[in-house]
């Protein structure tokens, strides 16, 4: 497994995870915020065996770090990815703030963040098109 910066020539790649991880979801990104969110974001892709399987992006706001979007393909779940593209990204982040927003139902996400101790803060109702999210902050 290899974590690195996505770069531009990975756009396509990245875009096709984003399609099947959220298809048919009305929030997933546009092949045109991929452009922008890889020269202007924290945008980190995973390779296993030389192939993109994941990305993790980061937003940088004057205060904090928002956690915009994680996706493994799903024939790779249950590697432990989705922990280790969180675990490099943390190292790479200088903000002692952080925070995300989650899928209520998506429970497995939420474990998985607050193994790496992401607290709920609040629920944001029908922020996901009638599905409620879970607001989740780390300070270190």
């Amino acid at each position: 497994m290899k974590i690195s910066k996505a770069l531009k020539s990975d756009i396509k790649k990245l875009f096709e995870i984003e399609q099947k991880v959220f298809e048919n979801d009305i929030m997933a990104m546009s092949l045109s915020s991929f452009y922008y969110h890889v020269e202007k974001s924290f945008f980190y892709k995973v390779e296993v065996n030389k192939k993109i399987v994941g990305y993790i992006l980061w937003l940088k706001r004057k205060k904090f770090y928002r956690l915009y979007s994680l996706a493994i393909l799903e024939d790779y779940r249950k590697l432990n990815i989705a922990s280790s593209l969180l675990k490099y990204s943390l190292k790479n982040l200088e903000s002692k703030s952080l925070q995300l927003e989650v899928r209520e139902s998506n429970t497995k996400a939420i474990n998985l963040y607050e193994k790496f101790n992401f607290k709920k803060v609040k629920i944001l109702e029908n922020y996901y098109n009638n599905e409620n999210a879970v607001l989740m902050k780390l300070e270190r």
